[in-house]
């Protein structure tokens, strides 16, 4: 009786882990890896735009909106790479827990 409620309570605790820590962090890794993707498009595409107003225009406030373009999707790129590791490692934790609660029930 008493180790079918300790087993219960090891797949109830795998089973919390999966759905608030695995699951989450995947789906949090895999939708900012996805919009990173999108914003390396743009930047491409906006540091292309910058080289070529920086080689044929001499007008300064074109060139520092240019510059300003690209920066912004030089951020964005970066704060979605950070927020796609934090879910990752919020999935390393769930799945770490879980290989260790597997363990214990051995």
């Amino acid at each position: 009786m008493k180790e079918n409620k300790l087993s219960f309570h090891m797949h109830l605790r795998q089973w919390l882990l999966f759905l608030l820590l695995v699951i989450p962090g995947v789906f949090c890794f895999l939708v900012c890896m996805y919009y990173a993707l999108q914003d390396w498009e743009a930047l491409q595409r906006a540091y292309a735009n910058f080289e070529r107003v920086a080689g044929t225009s001499s007008d300064m406030s074109t060139l520092f909106v240019a510059e300003a373009k690209q920066n912004i999707h030089r951020i964005n790129l970066f704060a979605d790479v950070v927020w796609a590791l934090l879910g990752a490692n919020i999935a390393a934790i769930g799945i770490h827990g879980l290989c260790v609660t597997s363990q214990r029930q051995r």
